[in-house]
């Protein structure tokens, strides 16, 4: 009886197949030996260079441990071989997106999905997308994702990329209408992060407002709020919503809410030094210099490097002397 190492050996002619060394291959991927998965295949391709699945397999291993440039080679020579294969199109769209070569990626992500309309799902969608951003052709993008969405309505990460384009856009609006469409479809799709982002868009939005324009002002920061409340809502410990609307309170003058926002976030994350900071600032603001002085030195003590908090408690430390 032959001994299998490896590499499979076998005096059968039976064996000595480029399909079955295919598979003794993809036994080994499936395990994650990465090595024994590549002797196989290269055995096979041994048997037979003109073995297009081998090709394609190898190049999913070298992109999987990062070698882009060698998977490249590898899905290039497996559709040069195999055209028809989908697996190979967008190993190469793939590659070519890691790469940063979006228009390349373009080309085999569309020419995947004109072959196989019916196997290309929603993920894939999701980086054809991704690669027309890139281009700029975000009209496109979003059709890309709203594929996706259309597809799988479950796939939070269409909503994801449609509300990356206008949060881009500086357009929170837009992102929360997108928003709600997810929530219509599944309260559970998004996340506290979702949430807390949308919250701290509506309050860069504020930066483009003109200054004597308090009431659109105002109105960004109920929306920044309802955001927070909502991040919060969905996961009570998340340290940066509360951080974030603690902010959203000082901008606001409602300073005795963000003291009790910024202290939960440091209860929370004892080690999250922004809220030191900030709570620092309230409690100089409304003269508890000792506490201040506390909360700065807890920020310097977490980020040696942060300047600004050591000019403050610089400055409140000389008036002590």
């Amino acid at each position: 009886m032959p001994i299998m190492s490896d590499v499979i050996n076998s005096v059968s002619l039976s064996l000595e197949s480029p399909e079955t060394y295919l598979k003794f291959g993809d036994r080994y991927l499936a395990d994650n030996n990465l090595p024994l998965a590549i002797k196989n295949y290269q055995r096979a391709l041994a048997i037979n260079s003109e073995f297009a699945a081998a090709h394609e397999r190898i190049g999913s291993i070298y992109h999987q441990q990062g070698n882009f440039m060698e998977a490249i080679a590898s899905f290039s020579k497996a559709v040069q071989l195999d055209p028809q294969s989908l697996e190979s199109q967008l190993g190469l769209g793939n590659a070519y997106q890691q790469m940063g070569w979006s228009e390349l990626a373009i080309t085999h992500f569309q020419k995947a999905l004109e072959l196989h309309p019916d196997r290309f799902l929603a993920e894939y969608h999701c980086k054809l997308g991704d690669s027309l951003k890139e281009r700029g052709r975000l009209a496109d993008a979003i059709a890309s994702y709203e594929r996706a969405i259309l597809l799988n309505p479950n796939y939070v990460d269409g909503y994801r990329a449609i509300a990356q384009v206008y949060f881009q856009s500086n357009d929170p609006d837009a992102v929360n209408t997108i928003y709600k469409r997810a929530e219509n479809h599944s309260s559970e799709l998004l996340q506290a992060v979702d949430y807390n982002a949308l919250g701290v868009a509506y309050l860069q939005k504020i930066s483009s407002i003109d200054s004597v324009q308090e009431s659109p002002k105002e109105e960004l920061e109920r929306n920044a709020i309802t955001c927070f409340e909502k991040s919060i809502q969905i996961d009570p410990s998340y340290a940066d919503a509360h951080c974030n609307l603690g902010s959203t309170f000082y901008r606001r003058d409602q300073l005795k809410d963000a003291v009790l926002a910024y202290k939960e976030a440091i209860e929370i994350d004892p080690n999250f030094a922004q809220p030191y900071f900030n709570l620092g600032l309230v409690l100089n603001n409304i003269g508890k210099f000792d506490e201040a002085i506390a909360c700065f030195q807890s920020a310097v003590n977490l980020v040696p490097s942060w300047a600004e908090a050591h000019q403050y408690l610089g400055i409140l430390l000389s008036r002590k002397v």
